[in-house]
């Protein structure tokens, strides 16, 4: 059978309803995908023939054309940033925008990154975003993760067709415990995601090529809360991702405006929108900004609640494994001494500051990263601020809670603008809560800067809080050239 003859039948069959130059594009890649045939070859070897066993194939190919199937599902096969990719409908046809958006990715500076890069991609598919950058950074650690078990089986074959090694989790973003999760543990440099985000409202503006084939469970959201893949991957990026990480998304192009509001809300920094080749807003970054440095205030006695030890030793230990300086008494007594243990024994960097007076052998603790002597309590108290992006307060006696309202009063004055967390263990603080409540009943204390000082009983939730705090405007009666 005559090649040319079976072109002339696709274009018989399918120019009215995709045009002659489309049919001739899905004609000869068929033909090159079965043949290994190019196009030049039917201008250069007119009567090129096939065998009707080899032509089968290609007819196969045209009744599925007929009934609207997307050429990349007739051939189970694309073509995605340089790589070939398998697809089948358990997956997304992977798009141009997306390409640009690992491009993006790519010229990032990620190349600097001296360590290991990490690098998650949430809603994976195909896996052709996590492969290409896996191709593209040879030493990445990626992590790719989506809801559909057949989706991920897809993916597997693709990091095996193209030579990389990817790490596919299996779970649902909506709803999965990442502190839990060892899979999530690890920090990442780069998160990136195209999730759903084609609202039911805008159906009746796609293809019907796209709507009776591609999975609907990857395509679509309600109307009554288009972004809410977008809040959880965004809620859990900045949990997860280093300080300084990326957060990339492809995003609905109508929604460019509400997506830089939502990576705002969540403290995310130098929020850019990027538009596609078509002009379209379909793409954003946002820059996570984390503490690298918490000044803790905590009993130079160890107290009689074990648990309250425990919690102490288990928060300096999530320090020193998130590289978050402390920034502390220096003491190697008490609550002080095991947050500071903690953070040694998991390689972290502790500043020690302690006036002069209190400075002897007994006190101090001998394996400091540093230490500073100061001629008296105030200017410790100056220093430690100074240090630090943020203040923790654990269960201690007057000295700690004459460094916890004295740091708070600065910030109700509007001298500093860092957060300001109380880690309640075992309920250590809720007499003192219950006070402050009192105040502001009784109008002594504005609620707003009550609520200033987040509060938790976990170490990861009362981090989160304090990495997406948004500090009160200052006061208006401040006199701010005189600070």
């Amino acid at each position: 059978m005559r090649l040319k003859a079976i072109k002339q039948t696709f274009h018989e069959a399918l120019d009215a309803e995709y045009g002659k130059e489309e049919v001739n594009h899905f004609f000869f890649m068929i033909c090159e995908y079965y043949f290994n045939f190019k196009r030049i070859t039917l201008a250069m070897e007119p009567d090129y023939s096939i065998t009707e066993t080899e032509a089968k194939p290609v007819f196969d190919a045209l009744e599925s054309l007929k009934k609207h199937e997307p050429i990349q599902y007739v051939l189970k096969s694309t073509e995605f940033f340089g790589l070939e990719f398998q697809v089948n409908n358990a997956v997304l046809i992977p798009r141009p925008e997306t390409e640009e958006l690992v491009a993006w990715i790519i010229e990032s500076d990620l190349d600097k990154i001296k360590k290991p890069l990490r690098i998650l991609d949430i809603g994976t598919g195909s896996g052709c975003i996590a492969i290409s950058l896996a191709k593209h950074f040879e030493n990445a650690e990626v992590y790719a993760v989506d809801v559909s078990e057949e989706a991920i089986a897809v993916a597997t074959q693709n990091a095996e067709h193209n030579n990389v090694e990817v790490h596919f989790i299996h779970a649902d973003i909506l709803s999965v415990d990442t502190y839990k999760n060892a899979n999530f543990k690890l920090p990442f440099d780069v998160i990136v995601s195209n999730p759903p985000y084609v609202r039911e409202l805008e159906k009746l503006q796609m293809k019907s090529n796209v709507l009776n084939h591609e999975p609907h469970l990857a395509l679509f959201v309600e109307d009554h809360d288009p972004l809410k893949f977008y809040k959880a991957i965004t809620r859990l990026a900045k949990k997860h991702l280093v300080n300084d990480g990326l957060l990339f998304f492809e995003i609905n192009e109508f929604l460019g405006n509400e997506m830089i509001d939502l990576l705002q809300e969540h403290t995310f920094m130098h929020v850019e929108l990027r538009q596609d080749m078509f002009k379209r807003n379909r793409m954003i970054k946002g820059i996570n900004k984390l503490m690298k440095s918490i000044a803790v205030f905590c009993g130079s006695s160890t107290g009689t609640d074990s648990k309250i030890i425990s919690e102490a030793y288990q928060l300096g230990k999530t320090l020193g494994e998130q590289h978050i300086k402390l920034v502390y008494g220096a003491a190697k007594i008490g609550i002080m001494g095991e947050v500071a243990r903690g953070v040694i024994d998991y390689n972290g960097n502790v500043l020690g500051i302690i006036p002069g007076f209190l400075e002897t052998k007994e006190i101090v603790h001998p394996k400091l990263s540093e230490l500073i002597v100061t001629d008296n309590m105030h200017e410790r108290k100056v220093i430690m601020y100074e240090k630090s992006d943020g203040f923790m307060v654990l269960p201690g006696g007057f000295g700690t809670m004459d460094e916890f309202f004295e740091i708070t009063t600065w910030g109700q004055l509007g001298l500093h603008v860092k957060p300001i967390g109380i880690l309640n263990v075992n309920g250590f603080f809720d007499h003192l809560l219950a006070q402050c409540k009192t105040m502001v009943e009784r109008g002594f204390l504005k609620q707003e800067n009550l609520e200033a000082v987040v509060v938790d009983d976990t170490i990861d939730g009362l981090l989160e809080k304090m990495n997406n705090y948004k500090p009160l405007p200052a006061p208006k009666w401040l006199n701010k050239e005189r600070l």
